[in-house]
Protein backbone atom coordinates (compact mmCIF):
# COMPACT_ATOMS: atom_id res chain seq x y z
CA UNK A 1 0.00 0.00 0.00
CA UNK A 2 1.38 3.26 -1.00
CA UNK A 3 2.16 5.72 1.74
CA UNK A 4 0.22 9.06 1.47
CA UNK A 5 2.21 12.21 1.15
CA UNK A 6 1.39 15.49 2.58
CA UNK A 7 0.99 18.29 -0.16
CA UNK A 8 3.43 21.67 -0.72
CA UNK A 9 3.51 24.12 -3.43
CA UNK A 10 7.17 24.82 -4.85
CA UNK A 11 8.20 27.92 -6.75
CA UNK A 12 11.50 27.59 -8.72
CA UNK A 13 13.19 29.60 -11.26
CA UNK A 14 16.23 32.26 -11.53
CA UNK A 15 16.40 35.21 -9.53
CA UNK A 16 14.45 38.10 -10.86
CA UNK A 17 11.70 35.83 -12.46
CA UNK A 18 9.31 36.77 -9.72
CA UNK A 19 9.42 33.76 -7.62
CA UNK A 20 8.39 36.03 -4.62
CA UNK A 21 5.37 37.53 -6.00
CA UNK A 22 3.60 34.53 -7.30
CA UNK A 23 5.25 32.62 -4.00
CA UNK A 24 3.04 35.35 -2.14
CA UNK A 25 -0.04 34.96 -4.14
CA UNK A 26 -0.27 31.51 -3.76
CA UNK A 27 -0.02 31.42 -0.07
CA UNK A 28 -2.59 34.06 0.35
CA UNK A 29 -4.90 32.25 -1.85
CA UNK A 30 -4.59 28.96 -0.58
CA UNK A 31 -4.16 29.70 3.00
CA UNK A 32 -0.43 29.20 3.12
CA UNK A 33 2.99 29.73 4.33
CA UNK A 34 6.31 30.52 2.88
CA UNK A 35 9.78 28.36 3.26
CA UNK A 36 12.15 30.03 2.15
CA UNK A 37 14.59 27.69 0.04
CA UNK A 38 17.23 30.48 -0.79
CA UNK A 39 20.51 29.68 0.74
CA UNK A 40 21.96 33.72 1.17
CA UNK A 41 18.87 34.66 2.20
CA UNK A 42 19.08 32.33 5.21
CA UNK A 43 21.88 35.03 6.49
CA UNK A 44 21.26 37.86 8.36
CA UNK A 45 22.45 41.03 6.57
CA UNK A 46 22.66 41.44 2.83
CA UNK A 47 18.83 42.01 2.49
CA UNK A 48 19.47 44.44 -0.22
CA UNK A 49 22.13 42.21 -2.28
CA UNK A 50 20.37 38.60 -1.53
CA UNK A 51 17.08 40.29 -2.66
CA UNK A 52 15.04 39.45 0.76
CA UNK A 53 11.28 39.59 0.62
CA UNK A 54 10.40 43.21 2.00
CA UNK A 55 7.81 42.98 4.77
CA UNK A 56 5.47 45.33 2.41
CA UNK A 57 6.26 42.17 -0.52
CA UNK A 58 5.20 39.32 2.28
CA UNK A 59 1.40 40.92 2.46
CA UNK A 60 1.16 39.41 5.83
CA UNK A 61 2.04 35.84 4.83
CA UNK A 62 4.40 34.81 7.58
CA UNK A 63 7.61 33.64 6.21
CA UNK A 64 9.87 30.84 7.30
CA UNK A 65 13.90 30.63 7.42
CA UNK A 66 14.88 34.27 6.53
CA UNK A 67 17.70 36.37 8.16
CA UNK A 68 17.89 33.41 10.90
CA UNK A 69 21.68 32.61 10.56
CA UNK A 70 24.91 34.78 11.41
CA UNK A 71 26.95 36.30 9.00
CA UNK A 72 30.12 34.19 10.06
CA UNK A 73 28.06 30.90 10.62
CA UNK A 74 28.09 28.43 8.27
CA UNK A 75 24.80 26.54 7.16
CA UNK A 76 24.77 23.24 5.35
CA UNK A 77 22.38 21.65 2.76
CA UNK A 78 21.79 18.79 5.51
CA UNK A 79 21.10 21.64 8.24
CA UNK A 80 19.25 23.53 5.94
CA UNK A 81 17.03 19.96 5.67
CA UNK A 82 16.22 19.80 9.26
CA UNK A 83 15.06 23.33 9.63
CA UNK A 84 13.15 23.19 7.10
CA UNK A 85 11.58 19.70 7.13
CA UNK A 86 10.48 21.37 10.55
CA UNK A 87 8.71 24.25 9.59
CA UNK A 88 6.84 22.33 6.33
CA UNK A 89 5.86 19.88 8.97
CA UNK A 90 4.86 22.36 11.92
CA UNK A 91 2.96 24.58 8.48
CA UNK A 92 0.84 20.80 7.85
CA UNK A 93 0.18 20.56 11.38
CA UNK A 94 -2.01 24.05 11.63
CA UNK A 95 -3.73 22.76 8.56
CA UNK A 96 -2.10 25.22 5.91
CA UNK A 97 0.07 24.81 2.80
CA UNK A 98 3.79 25.44 2.62
CA UNK A 99 4.69 26.87 -0.17
CA UNK A 100 8.92 26.68 -0.76
CA UNK A 101 10.00 29.40 -3.02
CA UNK A 102 14.07 30.07 -3.44
CA UNK A 103 16.79 29.59 -5.98
CA UNK A 104 19.25 27.58 -4.47
CA UNK A 105 17.99 24.22 -6.53
CA UNK A 106 19.57 21.88 -4.51
CA UNK A 107 18.25 22.61 -1.16
CA UNK A 108 14.88 22.69 -3.02
CA UNK A 109 16.03 19.02 -4.10
CA UNK A 110 17.05 17.95 -0.42
CA UNK A 111 13.71 18.42 1.14
CA UNK A 112 11.66 16.98 -2.23
CA UNK A 113 13.96 13.75 -2.79
CA UNK A 114 15.02 11.40 -0.09
CA UNK A 115 18.79 11.50 -0.83
CA UNK A 116 21.01 8.63 0.40
CA UNK A 117 24.90 8.24 -0.53
CA UNK A 118 27.01 5.84 -0.65
CA UNK A 119 29.01 5.38 2.27
CA UNK A 120 32.33 4.84 2.67
CA UNK A 121 31.81 1.94 4.92
CA UNK A 122 34.42 2.80 6.99
CA UNK A 123 34.22 -0.46 9.56
CA UNK A 124 31.51 -1.72 7.63
CA UNK A 125 33.97 -4.66 7.27
CA UNK A 126 36.52 -3.94 8.81
CA UNK A 127 38.13 -0.60 8.81
CA UNK A 128 41.58 -2.24 9.51
CA UNK A 129 40.72 -5.20 7.12
CA UNK A 130 43.89 -5.19 4.25
CA UNK A 131 42.60 -4.22 0.94
CA UNK A 132 43.71 -6.64 -1.99
CA UNK A 133 43.63 -3.52 -4.79
CA UNK A 134 46.40 -3.73 -7.16
CA UNK A 135 48.65 -0.31 -7.75
CA UNK A 136 48.90 -1.25 -11.25
CA UNK A 137 46.07 -0.17 -13.69
CA UNK A 138 46.07 -3.49 -15.89
CA UNK A 139 46.15 -5.35 -12.57
CA UNK A 140 43.41 -3.50 -10.74
CA UNK A 141 40.82 -3.99 -14.09
CA UNK A 142 41.22 -7.42 -14.07
CA UNK A 143 40.32 -7.84 -10.79
CA UNK A 144 37.57 -5.29 -11.65
CA UNK A 145 36.20 -7.37 -14.02
CA UNK A 146 36.31 -10.61 -11.56
CA UNK A 147 34.77 -8.87 -8.57
CA UNK A 148 32.18 -6.71 -10.52
CA UNK A 149 31.85 -6.91 -14.61
CA UNK A 150 29.01 -4.94 -15.02
CA UNK A 151 31.31 -1.95 -13.36
CA UNK A 152 34.11 -2.95 -15.19
CA UNK A 153 31.66 -2.87 -18.41
CA UNK A 154 31.21 1.19 -17.52
CA UNK A 155 34.94 2.09 -16.94
CA UNK A 156 38.02 2.64 -19.34
CA UNK A 157 40.32 0.26 -18.59
CA UNK A 158 43.08 3.14 -17.69
CA UNK A 159 40.70 5.06 -15.29
CA UNK A 160 43.27 4.09 -12.42
CA UNK A 161 41.37 6.06 -10.09
CA UNK A 162 37.46 5.17 -10.83
CA UNK A 163 38.94 1.23 -11.24
CA UNK A 164 40.85 1.49 -7.31
CA UNK A 165 37.72 3.09 -6.56
CA UNK A 166 35.19 0.47 -7.26
CA UNK A 167 37.42 -1.85 -5.88
CA UNK A 168 37.74 -0.38 -3.10
CA UNK A 169 34.04 -0.13 -2.35
CA UNK A 170 33.61 -3.76 -3.05
CA UNK A 171 35.83 -4.81 -0.38
CA UNK A 172 34.90 -2.57 2.17
CA UNK A 173 31.04 -3.48 1.56
CA UNK A 174 31.14 -6.88 0.25
CA UNK A 175 28.47 -5.46 -2.16
CA UNK A 176 29.33 -4.76 -6.11
CA UNK A 177 29.80 -0.90 -6.65
CA UNK A 178 27.42 -0.98 -9.27
CA UNK A 179 24.67 -2.63 -7.31
CA UNK A 180 25.26 0.59 -4.65
CA UNK A 181 24.88 3.03 -7.18
CA UNK A 182 21.74 1.42 -9.11
CA UNK A 183 20.03 1.07 -5.47
CA UNK A 184 20.92 4.98 -4.92
CA UNK A 185 19.05 5.69 -8.01
CA UNK A 186 15.97 3.65 -7.03
CA UNK A 187 16.09 5.42 -3.74
CA UNK A 188 17.05 9.40 -4.95
CA UNK A 189 13.42 9.06 -6.96
CA UNK A 190 11.78 8.20 -3.40
CA UNK A 191 9.43 11.68 -2.98
CA UNK A 192 9.05 12.67 0.18
CA UNK A 193 6.11 14.93 -0.31
CA UNK A 194 3.24 14.75 -2.63
CA UNK A 195 4.51 18.50 -4.59
CA UNK A 196 3.44 20.39 -7.58
CA UNK A 197 6.20 22.78 -8.57
CA UNK A 198 5.84 25.72 -10.51
CA UNK A 199 9.00 27.32 -12.87
CA UNK A 200 8.81 30.73 -13.26
CA UNK A 201 11.01 31.32 -16.70
CA UNK A 202 11.55 34.73 -18.63
CA UNK A 203 12.98 35.18 -21.63
CA UNK A 204 17.04 35.55 -21.79
CA UNK A 205 17.53 39.05 -23.61
CA UNK A 206 14.18 40.59 -21.10
CA UNK A 207 15.81 38.67 -17.92
CA UNK A 208 19.39 40.32 -18.77
CA UNK A 209 17.88 43.76 -18.51
CA UNK A 210 15.85 42.46 -15.93
CA UNK A 211 18.97 41.76 -13.71
CA UNK A 212 20.81 44.92 -15.04
CA UNK A 213 18.49 47.33 -13.91
CA UNK A 214 17.87 45.48 -10.53
CA UNK A 215 21.62 45.47 -9.67
CA UNK A 216 21.26 49.21 -10.32
CA UNK A 217 18.55 49.58 -8.05
CA UNK A 218 20.34 47.95 -5.35
CA UNK A 219 23.21 50.36 -5.58
CA UNK A 220 20.84 52.64 -5.35
CA UNK A 221 18.76 51.44 -2.64
CA UNK A 222 22.52 51.51 -0.43
CA UNK A 223 23.86 48.06 -1.68
CA UNK A 224 27.46 49.72 -1.09
CA UNK A 225 27.08 50.65 2.59
CA UNK A 226 25.15 47.62 2.79
CA UNK A 227 28.49 45.37 2.35
CA UNK A 228 30.50 47.86 4.05
CA UNK A 229 28.39 47.44 7.13
CA UNK A 230 28.37 43.15 6.52
CA UNK A 231 32.18 43.60 5.98
CA UNK A 232 33.26 45.10 9.23
CA UNK A 233 30.52 42.80 11.58
CA UNK A 234 32.78 39.82 10.28
CA UNK A 235 36.19 41.61 10.45
CA UNK A 236 34.98 42.32 14.13
CA UNK A 237 34.38 38.11 14.52
CA UNK A 238 37.77 37.25 12.57
CA UNK A 239 39.80 39.43 14.93
CA UNK A 240 38.06 37.25 17.72
CA UNK A 241 38.06 33.73 15.97
CA UNK A 242 40.21 33.69 12.67
CA UNK A 243 38.13 31.87 9.59
CA UNK A 244 39.25 32.61 6.12
CA UNK A 245 37.32 35.40 4.39
CA UNK A 246 35.05 34.05 1.49
CA UNK A 247 34.91 29.85 2.89
CA UNK A 248 31.86 30.86 5.40
CA UNK A 249 28.41 32.27 5.85
CA UNK A 250 27.18 34.86 3.65
CA UNK A 251 31.05 36.11 2.40
CA UNK A 252 29.76 33.67 -0.29
CA UNK A 253 27.05 35.66 -1.38
CA UNK A 254 26.83 37.37 -5.09
CA UNK A 255 26.96 40.88 -4.26
CA UNK A 256 29.46 40.38 -1.57
CA UNK A 257 32.75 38.83 -3.57
CA UNK A 258 32.21 41.29 -6.07
CA UNK A 259 32.95 43.93 -4.35
CA UNK A 260 35.89 43.19 -2.40
CA UNK A 261 38.42 45.07 -5.04
CA UNK A 262 36.32 48.30 -4.10
CA UNK A 263 36.34 47.60 -0.24
CA UNK A 264 40.50 47.02 -0.63
CA UNK A 265 41.04 50.19 -2.77
CA UNK A 266 39.13 52.38 0.09
CA UNK A 267 42.25 51.50 2.43
CA UNK A 268 45.02 51.90 -0.67
CA UNK A 269 46.73 54.68 0.59
CA UNK A 270 48.13 55.18 -2.68
CA UNK A 271 44.83 56.47 -3.46
CA UNK A 272 43.81 54.51 -6.81
CA UNK A 273 40.43 55.52 -8.68
CA UNK A 274 37.72 54.31 -5.93
CA UNK A 275 35.18 55.25 -8.68
CA UNK A 276 36.29 54.28 -11.43
CA UNK A 277 36.93 50.64 -9.19
CA UNK A 278 33.25 50.96 -8.11
CA UNK A 279 32.32 51.05 -11.64
CA UNK A 280 34.03 47.89 -12.38
CA UNK A 281 32.16 46.07 -9.32
CA UNK A 282 28.96 46.93 -10.45
CA UNK A 283 29.81 45.72 -14.08
CA UNK A 284 31.24 42.45 -12.33
CA UNK A 285 27.76 42.10 -9.99
CA UNK A 286 25.86 42.46 -13.09
CA UNK A 287 28.03 39.84 -14.91
CA UNK A 288 28.33 37.55 -11.84
CA UNK A 289 23.93 37.50 -11.72
CA UNK A 290 23.62 36.71 -15.63
CA UNK A 291 25.95 33.77 -15.08
CA UNK A 292 23.88 32.59 -11.78
CA UNK A 293 21.04 32.93 -13.63
CA UNK A 294 22.17 30.90 -15.91
CA UNK A 295 23.21 28.08 -13.80
CA UNK A 296 19.80 28.22 -12.43
CA UNK A 297 18.12 27.67 -15.78
CA UNK A 298 20.39 24.22 -16.51
CA UNK A 299 19.77 22.88 -12.82
CA UNK A 300 15.89 22.85 -13.26
CA UNK A 301 16.04 21.96 -16.64
CA UNK A 302 18.48 18.88 -16.38
CA UNK A 303 18.39 18.13 -12.53
CA UNK A 304 14.81 18.61 -11.66
CA UNK A 305 12.03 18.19 -14.84
CA UNK A 306 13.84 14.96 -15.86
CA UNK A 307 12.23 13.54 -12.54
CA UNK A 308 9.08 12.44 -11.54
CA UNK A 309 7.49 15.64 -9.60
CA UNK A 310 5.46 17.56 -12.17
CA UNK A 311 7.11 21.04 -13.31
CA UNK A 312 4.49 23.65 -14.63
CA UNK A 313 6.44 26.05 -16.28
CA UNK A 314 4.76 30.42 -16.78
CA UNK A 315 5.99 32.92 -18.93
CA UNK A 316 6.57 36.21 -16.95
CA UNK A 317 8.87 38.44 -19.40
CA UNK A 318 5.93 40.19 -20.05
CA UNK A 319 5.55 42.32 -17.00
CA UNK A 320 1.70 43.63 -17.99
CA UNK A 321 0.43 40.22 -18.44
CA UNK A 322 1.32 38.95 -15.43
CA UNK A 323 -2.23 37.60 -14.72
CA UNK A 324 -2.79 36.38 -18.06
CA UNK A 325 0.08 34.18 -18.20
CA UNK A 326 1.48 33.56 -14.62
CA UNK A 327 -1.19 34.45 -11.79
CA UNK A 328 -3.95 32.99 -13.27
CA UNK A 329 -2.61 29.41 -14.51
CA UNK A 330 -0.58 29.09 -11.25
CA UNK A 331 -3.41 29.38 -9.37
CA UNK A 332 -5.40 27.29 -11.39
CA UNK A 333 -2.59 24.62 -11.18
CA UNK A 334 -2.18 25.04 -7.71
CA UNK A 335 -6.20 24.43 -7.29
CA UNK A 336 -6.92 21.36 -9.18
CA UNK A 337 -3.58 19.90 -7.67
CA UNK A 338 -4.62 21.02 -4.10
CA UNK A 339 -8.60 19.10 -4.62
CA UNK A 340 -6.80 15.82 -6.42
CA UNK A 341 -8.59 17.12 -9.87
CA UNK A 342 -7.08 17.21 -13.23
CA UNK A 343 -4.56 19.81 -13.70
CA UNK A 344 -5.95 21.86 -16.74
CA UNK A 345 -1.83 22.33 -18.21
CA UNK A 346 0.65 20.35 -19.26
CA UNK A 347 3.35 19.34 -17.28
CA UNK A 348 7.10 20.01 -18.57
CA UNK A 349 8.79 17.49 -20.36
CA UNK A 350 12.59 16.06 -20.30
CA UNK A 351 13.97 15.53 -23.21
CA UNK A 352 14.50 12.67 -24.36
CA UNK A 353 17.78 10.71 -22.64
CA UNK A 354 18.99 7.60 -23.10
CA UNK A 355 21.08 7.51 -19.72
CA UNK A 356 22.19 4.01 -20.16
CA UNK A 357 23.77 5.01 -22.65
CA UNK A 358 26.37 6.83 -20.79
CA UNK A 359 27.42 4.18 -18.92
CA UNK A 360 28.20 1.38 -21.81
CA UNK A 361 31.90 1.43 -22.98
CA UNK A 362 32.43 0.75 -26.20
CA UNK A 363 35.46 -0.83 -28.28
CA UNK A 364 36.98 0.25 -31.38
CA UNK A 365 38.97 -2.95 -33.21
CA UNK A 366 39.90 -1.20 -36.56
CA UNK A 367 41.38 1.72 -34.14
CA UNK A 368 43.66 -1.07 -32.02
CA UNK A 369 40.98 -1.79 -29.62
CA UNK A 370 40.37 1.98 -28.50
CA UNK A 371 38.15 2.51 -25.69
CA UNK A 372 35.25 4.92 -25.27
CA UNK A 373 32.71 5.36 -22.30
CA UNK A 374 29.34 6.91 -23.26
CA UNK A 375 27.35 7.20 -26.47
CA UNK A 376 28.56 10.79 -26.57
CA UNK A 377 32.40 9.67 -27.10
CA UNK A 378 31.24 6.66 -29.29
CA UNK A 379 30.03 8.66 -31.71
CA UNK A 380 32.01 11.09 -31.63
CA UNK A 381 34.85 8.70 -32.61
CA UNK A 382 33.09 7.08 -35.42
CA UNK A 383 32.67 10.33 -37.19
CA UNK A 384 36.43 11.30 -36.75
CA UNK A 385 39.49 11.53 -39.68
CA UNK A 386 41.21 9.06 -37.62
CA UNK A 387 38.62 6.28 -37.40
CA UNK A 388 37.76 6.59 -41.37
CA UNK A 389 41.34 6.81 -41.96
CA UNK A 390 41.66 3.41 -39.99
CA UNK A 391 38.31 1.80 -41.79
CA UNK A 392 39.68 3.40 -45.50
CA UNK A 393 43.48 1.05 -44.56
CA UNK A 394 41.62 -2.27 -43.57
CA UNK A 395 39.39 -1.95 -46.85
CA UNK A 396 42.07 -1.41 -49.04
CA UNK A 397 44.59 -4.31 -47.52
CA UNK A 398 41.47 -6.67 -47.68
CA UNK A 399 40.85 -5.97 -51.34
CA UNK A 400 44.38 -6.81 -51.81
CA UNK A 401 45.44 -2.68 -52.75
CA UNK A 402 48.38 -0.94 -51.90
CA UNK A 403 47.59 1.59 -49.39
CA UNK A 404 49.22 5.17 -49.08
CA UNK A 405 48.67 7.77 -46.76
CA UNK A 406 46.59 10.56 -48.09
CA UNK A 407 46.57 11.29 -51.82
CA UNK A 408 49.98 11.72 -54.01
CA UNK A 409 51.25 15.57 -53.54
CA UNK A 410 51.14 17.81 -56.55
CA UNK A 411 54.47 18.32 -57.66
CA UNK A 412 55.18 22.75 -57.67
CA UNK A 413 55.55 24.37 -60.65
CA UNK A 414 58.95 26.16 -61.28
CA UNK A 415 58.50 29.94 -61.13
CA UNK A 416 59.12 31.60 -64.22
CA UNK A 417 58.43 34.95 -65.12
CA UNK A 418 54.65 34.09 -66.66
CA UNK A 419 53.97 33.01 -63.48
CA UNK A 420 55.89 34.66 -60.51
CA UNK A 421 53.79 35.55 -57.86
CA UNK A 422 50.70 34.65 -58.83
CA UNK A 423 50.68 31.78 -56.67
CA UNK A 424 51.60 33.86 -53.35
CA UNK A 425 49.25 32.19 -50.92
CA UNK A 426 50.04 28.27 -51.75
CA UNK A 427 47.18 26.20 -52.34
CA UNK A 428 45.65 24.16 -50.05
CA UNK A 429 46.85 20.18 -50.33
Amino acid sequence: MNKVLNKILVVVGTTGAGKTKLSVELAKAFNGEIVNSDAMQMYKGLDIATAKVTQEEMQGVPHHLLSCIDPVDDCTVVEYKTMAMNAIHDILSRGKVPVVVGGTMYYTQSILWKAQLIEDASGSNGEDAPLDIPSDVDEAYQKLVEVDPEMAQRLHSKDVRRVQRSLEVFYQTGTKHSELIAKKEDDSNETLFDACMLWVDCDRPVLHQRLDSRVDKMVEDGLVPEIESLMAHIKDHLAASPIPLGLKGISQAIGFKEFQPYLAAKEDTTNPDVAKVLEECIVNLKTGTRQYAKRQITWIRNRIVPRNIPVYKLDTTNVNAWTTNASTPALAIASAFLKNEPIPFEACTAETRDTDSKKVKNICEPCGNREFVGLAQWNEHLRSKGHRYHLKRIRLLESGQRFERGPPKKPKEPKTPDNEGIDSVPAAE
